[in-house]
C-alpha cells in the first residue's frame, strides 16, 4: 500500500478534473480495505476556482467524501479571491486550514509539509521545481511559503529553478506592490545556513544562458553568472538532476508523489512527467521533455504521458522552417524512443476527446486510460515498480 499526495496552483481545467477524479477514485476502488487517507489533495492560488466552478465543483465534492481521500484547500487564498462563502457551503467534506473557522487545523503550507514529511519518513530535505517567473505569476511566493515551511520543520530546504523560474537569480529586485522574491531566497539562504543546514539553491545553466544570466567571460573565456543574486548557483542540468536521485519530495506548480506506505523501498524514486501543453507556443513540451530525456541518461526511470493538449506534439507532421530555431519536437521524441529506462505514453480520451490519432511513427506508443492513470497515481502500476514516484505537470 501506498500515500499519494499531490498539489495544484494553476488553474485546473475542466478536462483535468474529470480525468484525475476518475482516477483517483477508481484507484480507491482498487486499494486494500482500511485504505482511509491514502490521497491528499492540496489547492491553492488559481486551483482554488474550480471548487466554485459549475464546471468543476462537483467532480472535486464527490472526491472529498471518500474516506481514502482528503482534499485540502488554501483558506487564506480563498478569502484573497472571495471564494471562502461558496467553497465552504458547497463542500462539506473538505479541509480548509486559515480559514478563521472551527474547521482550521493548521496553516496551509504547515499542513503540506507535515503531510509530505510523514510520508517521506527518512527525508531529510524537501524541494521546489520553479519553472514560473517571479511578480507575473504567484507561485514563487508559494515557493517561498513552501520552503519556509520546510526549513521550521528541521528540513534542508532545496530549490531547483528551471525554464522561466530562472528568473528569480536576478538581482535588484524591486517589486512596488508585490512580495521581493529575490530577497525572500536570500534570506532564507541565510536563516538555513545559520541553522547549520544549509540551503541548496540551484538554477539550470540552459535556461540561465538563454535568459541573459549565464554569459562568457572574454577576459577568462568561461561563462559566468551575470545580474545574479548569491544565494542561487547556476549548474548544469545534470546537477540538479541529481538531487532526483535522492529520496525526498519535489513538489511544483502541479505535482505529486506517491510513496510505499510499508517499505521505504530504496532505490533512485522514478519520475512521471505530464506533458499538457501545446508543443511549440510556450516552453513547457520542451522543458518538459527534456528534464525527462536528461533524466533517463542520468538512470532514473521516467515514464511521459502526452495527456490533455500534449497529445497534439504527437499528432500530424511536424516541419520547422529552417528561420525557425526551435526544435522539432516530432524528431526529439523519435531520437529518444530507444532510451534505456524511458518510456512515453499517451492517454487515449485525450485523443479521441480531440478526435485525433497520433502520427504513423507514435502509433506504437501504449495508449493509458484512466484506470491505468489510476496505477500511476497510486504508486502501483508498472510505471512505478514500488518505488517512490515524483510527478511534474508541464
Amino acid at each position: 500500500m501506498s500515500t499519494a499526495s499531490f498539489l495544484f496552483c494553476d488553474p485546473v481545467s475542466p478536462e483535468r478534473v474529470r480525468w484525475f477524479s476518475e482516477s483517483i477514485a477508481a484507484a480507491v476502488r482498487q486499494q486494500e480495505p482500511g485504505g482511509e487517507g491514502a490521497f491528499t489533495i492540496f489547492l491553492t492560488g488559481d486551483a482554488l476556482y474550480s471548487l466554485a466552478d459549475a464546471r468543476t465543483r462537483d467532480a472535486w465534492a464527490a472526491l472529498a467524501v471518500l474516506p481514502a481521500v482528503r482534499i485540502t484547500a488554501d483558506g487564506d487564498e480563498l478569502r484573497l479571491q472571495g471564494l471562502r462563502g461558496p467553497v465552504l457551503s458547497g463542500n462539506p467534506g473538505m479541509i480548509i486550514p486559515g480559514d478563521g473557522t472551527d474547521r482550521t487545523t493548521g496553516a496551509f503550507w504547515d499542513l503540506v509539509v507535515s503531510t509530505l514529511k510523514a510520508e517521506w519518513r527518512d527525508a531529510r530535505q524537501a524541494a521546489f521545481l520553479l519553472c514560473s517567473s517571479p511578480y507575473m505569476n504567484r507561485t514563487p511566493v508559494y515557493m517561498l511559503r513552501f520552503l519556509a515551511g520546510v526549513h521550521a520543520a528541521g528540513l534542508r530546504p532545496e530549490l531547483y529553478t528551471y525554464l522561466d523560474g530562472v528568473h528569480t537569480v536576478h538581482n535588484g529586485q524591486r517589486p512596488s506592490e508585490f512580495e521581493n522574491i529575490g530577497r525572500g531566497v536570500a534570506a532564507l539562504a541565510g536563516s538555513a545556513a545559520q541553522s547549520g543546514m544549509d540551503a541548496w539553491f540551484a538554477a539550470c545553466s540552459r535556461c540561465a544562458t538563454a535568459r541573459g544570466y549565464y554569459q562568457m567571460n572574454p577576459g577568462t573565456g568561461f561563462c559566468e553568472p551575470s545580474s545574479c543574486i548569491e544565494s542561487i548557483a547556476i549548474r548544469p542540468l545534470r546537477d540538479i538532476l541529481a538531487r532526483f536521485r535522492e529520496r525526498h519530495p519535489v513538489l511544483s506548480h502541479a505535482s505529486g508523489y506517491a510513496v510505499p506506505r510499508d517499505d521505504p523501498a530504496p532505490g533512485i524514486p522514478h519520475l512521471v512527467i505530464f506533458i499538457t501543453n501545446p508543443p511549440y507556443c510556450t516552453e513547457w513540451t520542451f522543458g518538459g521533455i527534456s528534464l525527462a530525456v536528461a533524466a533517463a541518461m542520468d538512470e532514473i526511470p521516467v515514464a511521459v504521458i502526452f495527456i490533455e493538449d500534449g497529445v497534439h506534439a504527437l499528432c500530424g507532421t511536424h516541419e520547422v522552417p529552417a528561420a525557425d530555431k526551435i526544435f522539432n519536437i516530432q524528431e526529439m521524441l523519435a531520437a529518444t524512443l530507444d532510451v534505456e529506462g524511458l518510456q512515453y505514453l499517451v492517454h487515449g480520451p485525450s485523443l479521441e476527446v480531440r478526435g485525433v490519432r497520433p502520427s504513423p511513427e507514435f502509433q506504437g506508443l501504449r495508449q493509458v486510460h484512466n484506470p491505468d492513470l489510476a496505477g500511476i497515481l497510486r504508486g502501483t502500476g508498472q510505471e512505478n515498480a514500488g518505488r517512490a514516484t515524483r510527478m511534474i505537470f508541464f
